[in-house]
């Protein structure tokens, strides 16, 4: 290096530019920069400077400003300068902090230092000392910049290291990092093409953030830095500088063909892992070790820090929303790109099967998804009420599949237009599409995927583990009860701990207060548009249909007049059946947790829940899949105000059912609903459809309890009465027809099941099972359990079957005594009451039948109330007298012995009359069938091989039948039983020639009995 004096000094002539007009104050530069040329000691220096007289040139002129080009040179020197002691000079006060930042050698740290001194000065400087230290600050900009782009030039020096310490120090009073940081981001930009400069500060940033990231890997909720989103905050808070922001979520961001799970390995996917639940799938349960926790069974600082952790994640996401349209787009993708990687969540087959070997990596984990799910709720928050800006979101996002209009129209959601939707398209039929859609309309199909993929998967997971915990808990204590201190019992505490744990975990991961409170109001805001875009007038589709925007933009709030709106928009068939489907799963999982107290801090949410539900539960013209309509119903459930099944919660207020406006549609919603389940036309399996009858029951027990309710069935069933040959066979005949199959399905079950675990238990008592081999009473053993687990379920929903036909009966009878329906439940009630009290009652006689919940007293009870209900009616009595199978004289003698019993009351004097009345109409009905025994064959109905009253032909097959008989049949099977040809009742036609011929018969044959005796 030059000393002072040598003329070959390169830098000398440059002295002469200080007395120029862009000389900088030699002053400032010592303030700010901290270095002098100078060699002579200033005793009135209040902080430590270097002298580079020996690094640059000397200088010894008495000018006050030195040459800006000379400055240059010299701050670049400085940056050079490896051992910076030797330069120190001496000053008058010795400030450590002072003197280690004119020593500091690290050259984006000295950089930043220097900016922060700019600073000072542009607050508290004159006006000429802020245009000079602008020149400084210029010099400052353009090193850094050097820096970023030619980090080779400082081989020692890792940069990525100097700004991971630069953005640790700082904090929230602390602007200076972050104003650094976005002007040496600004700079590169200005300095180099827009591609060249990403890759310039990707190559200074990257190594840094693969540093957090492997930090992330071994953290957990507890002991994750606490300071990690303050770090990143740095790239995202500026709109000035999205050229961060891109490098960010491009550093997150996996190659295009990344598996679900590979997104986990990602910066984001680390932070979104952070959870109460497991990291990955193979990761250990962290938290809830001490079984003792299960009388508590949450953790309250758990919640806090989740809480906190996933506000953290829905800022730095939302910056990056906001911060430019580069990192919006990208953002988006990632969001989108991640969603459909993880699809296979979705499938039954995954949250069975999660943890084999072959599928844990193919998708990302629970906590992951449920955090994915958690941000896109905080992000939907403007779409809830009060602001309610979901009436924003467009209907018909999901039609657009050509990927040209999805790019174009900004459709980042993959495969949106595959989602199965409420409404069938038909074959080559083409959807509607807006002109655009807004980031509301992406952000609400978004959140609803990734609920469905996150919560909903986690919550059928959850359902699982619960029963094996249940099972688990069963036999611990069967076995704890013998021998507490065997090896077995051991065993099964500790797998009783391990999946108590696992429940825990899961639980509390999914019903953290703040998240549960935020999905709650996307839902009621979901219900809220869902209701606004069925009812939506025809006028207002047409308006939209001129500006292609068919958002509802206002609350119309319209009443329910029918059971569908008198105009359904096309746009319907673009509507995903997961939106209805995360609603539903929502409010069932509320009832496993008592968490339900959270859905109670907002009534609202009642009225829309409520009206969305009685909309689309009970129209098969806005939802075709009666499955999703039976969901439902099971969600309808969780909002009575009473215990309900499933459910620990103690009370629940809502006033839906007795004073929202459209309450009196909820029982023909549900009859609808009730039926639709019979009438798919797909093999439902017994078991699938009596779960969703089971809170349809529960939802019609309670309305019993409301008189306008009753009333409400009451007019069906007369509705039914006057058409009771309709073209479609009335609702409520439908209805009472299915009730009665499934009385005698389910009691048929229960006792064939109870009889058999009689048997098997009479074995094991007598010790035959001793006989046997390990593996065969093993089986013995599995056969009683499953029995008795069906005999359970036959018994649990035949007890509301027969509880809901003694309500009905009790005030509506003449449809249930119709010639069409009499025969069928007298011969039912006969059959049951006849197992249950007759000669052969033994047969079912188990042990522990509250295990089973089998209570033949209370059944009893029952079916003796259903006959008293419908005694004042004839044709009834005359229907229990003439059922061959079941009914004799002793019949109700046995009723009788029973009901003394079990103290029957009142009921024993009503069910004697009862029996005499019958015994009457049944010996008077024998006369007149002796006289009339000699019919022609003609006159008999062919199925039934009864006379007929009222004959009818069958237009198909030409065959006359007994009307109430074709009537009787059609009410399960819309076809002609001869030929299996489609028939409706109005096509039958009346034989009148015939039907007058058997009475003129009739009349002839009762002539001549008067005429004999």
């Amino acid at each position: 290096m030059s000393k002072v004096g040598d003329t070959e000094n390169p830098f000398a002539a440059l002295l002469q530019d200080g007395t120029q007009a862009n000389g900088v104050s030699k002053q400032l530069i010592e303030s700010i920069l901290l270095f002098t040329l100078s060699k002579d000691a200033d005793t009135k220096r209040n902080r430590p400077v270097l002298c580079l007289a020996d690094v640059v040139v000397a200088d010894n002129s008495t000018e006050d400003t030195l040459g800006e080009d000379l400055l240059a040179h010299a701050l670049f020197e400085r940056l050079m300068l490896e051992e910076t002691t030797k330069y120190l000079m001496p000053s008058g006060q010795v400030d450590q902090r002072q003197e280690e930042q004119a020593l500091e050698t690290r050259a984006i740290i000295y950089l930043h230092g220097a900016f922060t001194r700019w600073e000072e000065i542009q607050r508290t400087g004159s006006l000429q000392d802020k245009e000079h230290s602008n020149r400084i600050l210029d010099l400052i900009l353009n090193n850094a910049s050097t820096c970023m782009r030619q980090p080779d030039l400082f081989a020692l020096q890792t940069f990525s290291a100097q700004w991971l310490e630069l953005f640790e120090e700082a904090d929230e009073h602390d602007t200076s990092t972050q104003e650094f940081l976005i002007r040496v981001a600004e700079k590169v930009l200005e300095d180099v093409e827009q591609l060249e400069a990403l890759g310039a500060l990707k190559a200074i940033f990257y190594p840094m953030l693969s540093e957090l990231q492997k930090q992330l890997v071994k953290d957990n909720l507890i002991t994750i830095r606490k300071n990690i989103f303050w770090i990143l905050g740095f790239f995202v808070r500026e709109k000035r500088a999205g050229l961060l922001g891109e490098l960010l979520i491009d550093f997150t961001t996996p190659n295009p063909k990344a598996k679900g799970g590979e997104y986990m390995d990602t910066l984001l996917g680390q932070l979104l892992c952070m959870s109460i639940m497991p990291k990955t799938q193979t990761a250990p349960y962290e938290f809830f070790r001490d079984i003792s926790l299960i009388s508590q069974q949450s953790d309250p600082t758990l919640w806090q820090l989740l809480a906190h952790h996933q506000q953290a994640m829905f800022t730095l996401v939302k910056q990056l929303l906001v911060q430019s349209s580069a990192t919006k787009k990208k953002t988006l993708q990632w969001i989108a790109n991640c969603l459909d990687a993880n699809v296979a969540r979705g499938h039954l087959w995954s949250t069975i099967n999660l943890n084999l070997e072959q599928t844990v990596h193919s998708t990302a984990s629970d906590a992951f998804m449920t955090s994915l799910s958690a941000v896109l709720m905080r992000l939907c928050a403007p779409l809830c009420a009060p602001a309610l800006k979901v009436l924003l979101v467009d209907p018909t996002y999901c039609a657009v599949a050509d990927p040209l209009e999805r790019q174009s129209k900004g459709v980042n959601m993959l495969k949106a237009f595959e989602e199965t939707c409420l409404l069938p398209t038909e074959e080559g039929e083409q959807r509607l599409t807006a002109a655009k859609y807004n980031f509301i309309t992406e952000i609400f199909y978004l959140a609803h995927k990734a609920f469905e993929l996150g919560n909903r998967a986690c919550i059928e997971r959850l359902t699982r583990m619960m029963r094996e915990l249940q099972n688990t808990q069963t036999a611990y204590q069967d076995v704890a009860a013998s021998d507490p201190n065997n090896d077995l019992t051991k065993n099964l505490f500790r797998m009783l701990q391990d999946q108590m744990q696992q429940v825990l975990c899961i639980r509390n991961g999914l019903a953290e207060p703040e998240n549960d409170t935020a999905i709650l109001k996307f839902f009621e805001a979901s219900a809220i548009w869902l209701t606004e875009i069925a009812m939506l007038p025809r006028e207002s589709y047409e308006a939209g249909l001129d500006k292609k925007d068919f958002a509802p933009q206002l609350l119309r709030d319209l009443e329910l007049l029918s059971e569908t709106p008198p105009f359904v928009a096309p746009y319907m068939k673009s509507v995903p059946e997961n939106i209805i489907d995360n609603i539903a799963a929502y409010l069932n999982f509320c009832r496993s947790f008592p968490g339900d107290q959270y859905i109670q801090m907002y009534t609202s949410s009642h009225d829309a829940f409520f009206k969305m539900i009685l909309l689309f539960m009970g129209s098969s013209g806005l939802v075709k899949n009666p499955h999703l309509r039976a969901k439902l119903a099971d969600a309808l459930e969780f909002l009575l105000p009473t215990q309900i099944s499933g459910s620990n919660r103690k009370a629940f207020h809502t006033h839906v059912f007795d004073s929202h406006t459209d309450r009196l549609q909820v029982v023909r919603s549900l009859l609808n609903v009730f039926v639709s389940i019979e009438m798919t036309g797909q093999s439902v399996q017994f078991e699938q459809k009596f779960n969703y009858r089971r809170p349809m029951y529960a939802i019609m027990e309670f309305l019993w309890t409301k008189e306008e309710h009753v009333e409400c069935f009451r007019q069906l069933a007369q509705d039914a009465e006057r058409n009771m040959e309709a073209i479609e066979p009335p609702i409520f005949l439908r209805f009472i027809n299915l009730l009665i199959n499934d009385a005698i399905f389910l009691l048929d079950e229960s006792l064939s099941n109870l009889e058999q675990i009689k048997q098997l238990q009479q074995a094991q008592d007598n010790g035959e099972w001793n006989n046997l081999s390990h593996s065969e009473r093993q089986q013995q053993t599995t056969n009683l359990h499953h029995l008795g687990m069906l005999a359970r379920f036959d018994n649990i929903l035949g007890r509301d079957t027969i509880n809901l036909l003694k309500l009905l009966t009790s005030e509506i009878k003449s449809i249930f005594c119709h010639n069409s329906m009499v025969d069928r439940i007298a011969a039912m009630l006969n059959y049951f009451l006849l197992h249950l009290v007759g000669p052969q009652r033994e047969r079912f006689k188990v042990k522990d039948k509250k295990e089973f919940e089998f209570d033949p007293a209370q059944m009893v009870l029952e079916i003796a109330h259903i006959y008293i209900n419908l005694s004042t009616d004839n044709s009834f009595c005359l229907a229990v007298s003439q059922d061959g199978r079941s009914y004799s004289d002793q019949l109700f003698g046995y009723a009788e012995n029973i009901l003394i019993r079990i103290g029957g009351g009142q009921l024993i004097g009503d069910m004697a009359e009862f029996a005499a009345k019958v015994q009457k109409m049944g010996d008077d009905y024998k006369e007149e069938q002796e006289l009339l025994a000699d019919a022609p064959e003609e006159y008999l109905d062919p199925i039934i091989s009864t006379l007929m009253t009222d004959p009818v032909v069958l237009p198909s097959s030409n065959v006359t039948v007994d009307r109430s008989t074709i009537a009787r049949h059609l009410l399960s099977d819309q076809t002609d039983p001869f030929n299996r040809e489609p028939l409706t009742m109005d096509k039958v036609k009346s034989n009148e020639a015939l039907k007058l011929e058997i009475e003129q018969w009739i009349e002839g044959k009762r002539s001549a009995a008067r005429v004999k005796s």
